[in-house]
């Protein structure tokens, strides 16, 4: 009886893992009969409370969409000559991979990666009620961030003193002043309230990634009988946090050469950079010397794609913006990785994964009520889906351009990730396995010898029959250790004669910018309306 009770559950979960998996890539205009490789899915979708997936299943989320990546990349991979493959995913273990730390601890060395500028931090993993008995949730995922938020409430770094201060706004008024200062900030939503926004009504209307062709340039081959479904497809990063590195690790595994540029003082957290950025070379130049600026134009010209994740204008100041990029390379498939996408009246705000949970729907979904939001499981659970969303969306475009040429950009966002979650995955969406009573299992283990040390981590989900996911050209070197080179590349790079700052000189320039913004937030920043006045109307926006 057990048996066939077992039996059940897995034909069940194969049928809407496959039928969500087909919506996904349908919204990519992808599908799977566009290619000859097969998918076999493993085991039934676990218990829901073993995975916390009471409000949004943890397991599918996990699967579909690497499960998306790897069948586009056989798809390519057939396009180049290779043979048709097997492709599985087992769904005991896919929850575990929407966040590294859910089912393991990543170590390096035995030791796990260090947490120090997180502890503490009141704008991490915290949402704050506002005089009108709203939720909001500022965010400051770096420590300058942590500065600027608490100049600009004019309190101390504390869970209490935040709570007071942000107890004396009302939701809208706080979200415009925080929208003219500058920071990540969003209230909370339901999924009927983000529908109603502009930027909501907006999105509803795009796909989950928008993929625009903006270039009429010849059909662009890779080279044919590749050992791996993306080889030779290079991959120039300019991206931090998670989403945007996430989705050149994902490229890396299907063979892409990713290098991944940080700013000279640019600083990652290190259990971020551990594995959002595997299989990713790592290196360093400062903008504001013209050989840097003149050597990031030189791996343009040599790149298939580019993916950054900074805000607009962080780049666009150095002559990086999209018309330039297309003139010296009409090919390039171009990713810009934002909080709403690059479109609508809230495309330029700040923020990083929780304002898109919040935005969303899915705080207010996974609370039980807009009154009682709290965060996803995972804490970070767009972001990670959203590298795979990206990785997809760019493994379209290199298919099309195989097909009909041109360049293309394209525009994947926290927001209408987790707007794509809570349509796609929300629990109640599947009564069919509400009663499964499968365990979970852990995620299978990466171990590796690095220019870092000894690494254990989770090896990439999907399993290929012919071309099988690994980090062909590094597994994961020091941050910014790498010469600015394509993995593989036989070019040469002499930092040599890279002429470094003098360190008071840069030490001015950078702390003259940061203490000009701090001093703003200081001597501008607005007065609150406070709680005895909250059942009174607007004062209106705050000007900073």
């Amino acid at each position: 009886m057990a048996g066939r009770k077992q039996d059940h559950e897995i034909q069940i979960s194969h049928s809407i893992a496959l039928k969500v998996l087909d919506d996904i890539l349908n919204d990519f205009d992808l599908a799977r009969s566009d290619g000859s490789s097969t998918v076999e899915l493993l085991g039934p979708i676990p218990e829901a409370n073993q995975t916390n997936s009471q409000h949004i299943n943890m397991s599918l989320i996990g699967a579909v969409p690497s499960l998306a990546n790897a069948i586009v990349a056989t798809q390519i991979f057939e396009a180049r000559g290779g043979e048709p493959q097997r492709i599985a995913v087992d769904l005991q273990r896919s929850h575990n991979y929407l966040d590294p730390d859910i089912g393991m601890t990543p170590t390096i060395n035995g030791q796990e990666i260090t947490l120090d500028l997180v502890a503490g931090n009141p704008f991490l993993g915290n949402i704050y009620e506002t005089a009108d008995g709203r939720h909001v949730v500022p965010s400051a995922v770096y420590v300058d961030l942590v500065y600027q938020w608490s100049t600009f409430l004019r309190c101390a770094v504390n869970t209490a003193d935040v709570a007071a201060a942000i107890a004396n706004w009302k939701a809208e008024d706080l979200e415009r002043a925080a929208e003219v200062a500058d920071l990540p900030f969003a209230v909370v939503q339901s999924e009927e309230s983000w529908a109603a926004t502009e930027q909501g009504q907006h999105m509803a209307a795009l796909p989950i990634v928008p993929i625009r062709k903006v270039m009429s340039s010849p059909p662009k081959s890779l080279s044919p009988n590749p050992s791996r479904p993306l080889e030779g497809l290079k991959v120039l990063c300019l991206t931090h946090a998670i989403a945007g590195p996430s989705a050149g690790r994902t490229l890396a595994e299907y063979g892409a050469s990713v290098l991944q540029i940080m700013y000279t003082h640019g600083f990652e957290h290190p259990f971020v950079y551990t594995y959002a950025n595997l299989g990713c070379a790592s290196s360093r130049l400062d903008f504001n010397k013209e050989c840097d600026r003149s050597h990031l134009w030189d791996l343009i010209k040599e790149a298939d794609v580019w993916i950054d994740s900074y805000r607009d204008g962080a780049l666009s100041k150095f002559g990086f913006v999209d018309q330039m990029l297309q003139q010296v390379n009409p090919s390039l498939i171009i990713s810009h990785v934002r909080l709403y996408g690059t479109s609508g009246p809230w495309s330029s705000k700040p923020g990083f994964d929780m304002q898109g949970s919040a935005s969303s729907g899915m705080m207010a979904l996974c609370g039980g009520g807009i009154e009682t939001p709290s965060f996803p499981p995972g804490l970070v659970i767009n972001d990670y889906t959203t590298g795979y969303y990206g990785a997809l969306a760019i493994q379209a475009a290199v298919l099309r351009r195989m097909k009909e040429g041109g360049g293309y950009i394209l525009s994947p966002s926290l927001a209408g990730t987790a707007t794509s979650i809570v349509k796609h995955f929300k629990t109640s969406n599947f009564p069919e396995i509400q009663d499964n009573k499968t365990s979970k299992l852990p995620p299978h283990e990466l171990k590796a010898q690095t220019k870092v040390g000894l690494l254990k981590t989770l090896q990439p989900l999907p399993v290929l029959s012919k071309t099988p996911l690994c980090y062909s050209h590094l597994v994961l070197s020091p941050m910014g250790s790498d010469p600015p080179l394509f993995p593989g590349s036989r070019a040469t790079y002499d930092g040599d004669k890279v002429k470094a700052n003098k360190k008071d000189e840069l030490l001015h320039r950078w702390s003259s910018s940061i203490t000009a913004r701090m001093e703003n937030l200081r001597q501008n920043g607005s007065k609150p309306v406070y709680a005895e006045t909250a059942s009174q109307p607007s004062s209106g926006s705050h000007k900073l």
